[in-house]
């Protein structure tokens, strides 16, 4: 008769193994060698082959622990999500359920008898002594083994307990969606802070700041229109779309937001939040040359030009598209500098000491002394 190693993919299953693994102590441990009289050899054998995936399941671990702590702060997913949520997990744990499967396997008693036809193979899990597998408790305990039975259990108790430690994570995880789909706050900061960092990624959009005059409805702006409210948006989509089409959801909903304030894509781009600066940096730009940002051979001084980059308040990573804006829009006597001499500038400044902050702060001042003329 053959046991079956099947595990089925779902949170019940989880919790099943985990309580089996919990279970694992030395008369198991025990029982399990003795209904298969396994040899010197076979054990030394077994102890390396616990070793080898002890390996495989840290690297595992390892990486699980890394996903999860970034997978539930992501609105968005490359997961289907035609998939269960355990499925996901239980697919980034092969070598895990690998191990057990074989762990348990090598503990189960044999047997010859055949099944009746009809009847489900036993599991290992549930035949093994390591699980709920029936056992006898040795009467003279562990300390009568070899040295080589001994350690094959202490490797198979550190196994087991990264198995356990493997599991009880996906299992955290699977719990820690659905609290967070009924936590309307705290989808609505995830959502936040994902759109934010879509939209603070110069890379993720090089290739989509042309937008068509009639912008495209996308399947996931329908469903965000269905919708009852934002809250039912959220749950609904939370770890339920793809990547991609959230990227372009979330560009597209800022242009059509942009458009609406009286933006260009490439502002919208450059101030997603905070469109309100829009027309300080237009005001700005139309009355450079009135401020006192002349250097030499009638090109525009480089500190006062890295001063106004920060004043503008978009992150290090767009101010080289900010000053290629700057440069289009700019329409003053002056020679615009090369980006490489800003660049270079820019590095020097922050060597000297100088904040973000206090360059935004001289260029304010800059501001305020051409307002006051302005408004004469």
């Amino acid at each position: 008769m053959r046991y079956s190693t099947i595990v089925e993919k779902n949170d019940r299953t989880l919790l099943e193994i985990i309580g089996m693994l919990e279970q694992f102590e030395k008369d198991r441990f025990i029982a399990g060698l003795q209904m298969r009289h396994y040899s010197t050899f076979q054990i030394e054998q077994t102890l390396d082959m616990v070793r080898s995936y002890q390996a495989r399941l840290n690297m595992e671990a390892r990486a699980l622990v890394n996903f999860s702590e970034n997978f539930i702060q992501q609105f968005a997913t490359d997961n289907n999500k035609c998939f269960k949520e355990a499925q996901r997990y239980f697919n980034r744990i092969r070598s895990t359920l690998c191990a057990l499967k074989k762990v348990f396997q090598m503990t189960c008693q044999r047997s010859m008898v055949q099944l009746p036809e009809g009847r489900e193979q036993p599991s290992v899990f549930e035949r093994s002594p390591l699980g709920k597998g029936a056992y006898v408790a040795d009467m003279y305990g562990l300390a009568s083994y070899d040295e080589a039975v001994q350690q094959l259990y202490h490797e198979m108790e550190t196994l087991l307990t990264t198995a356990t430690a493997t599991l009880a994570l996906c299992h955290q995880m699977i719990e820690n969606e659905a609290m967070i789909r009924e936590d309307a706050e705290m989808l609505k900061s995830i959502y936040q802070n994902s759109c934010q960092q879509l939209m603070g990624s110069v890379r993720e959009y090089a290739d989509m700041m042309e937008a068509p005059e009639q912008l495209p409805e996308t399947e996931l702006n329908r469903r965000r229109q269905k919708a009852r409210s934002m809250d039912d948006f959220l749950r609904a989509e939370y770890h339920n779309v793809a990547k991609q089409e959230f990227k372009k959801f979330v560009w597209l909903e800022a242009v059509r937001q942009g458009r609406n304030d009286g933006l260009t894509e490439e502002e919208t781009y450059l101030w997603p939040d905070n469109h309100e600066k829009v027309e300080a940096v237009r005001w700005a730009i139309e009355h450079f040359d009135m401020m006192d940002v002349e250097g030499q051979q009638g090109k525009v001084d480089s500190v006062s030009m890295v001063c106004f980059l920060k004043w503008c308040g978009v992150e290090r990573a767009k101010e080289k598209r900010l000053y290629r804006y700057f440069c289009d829009t700019y329409r003053g006597r002056l020679q615009p500098l090369v980006w490489s001499s800003v660049s270079k500038e820019r590095k020097e400044q922050r060597e000297r000491g100088v904040t973000d902050r206090g360059a935004a702060a001289t260029f304010q001042r800059m501001i305020d002394v051409v307002s006051e003329l302005v408004a004469v």
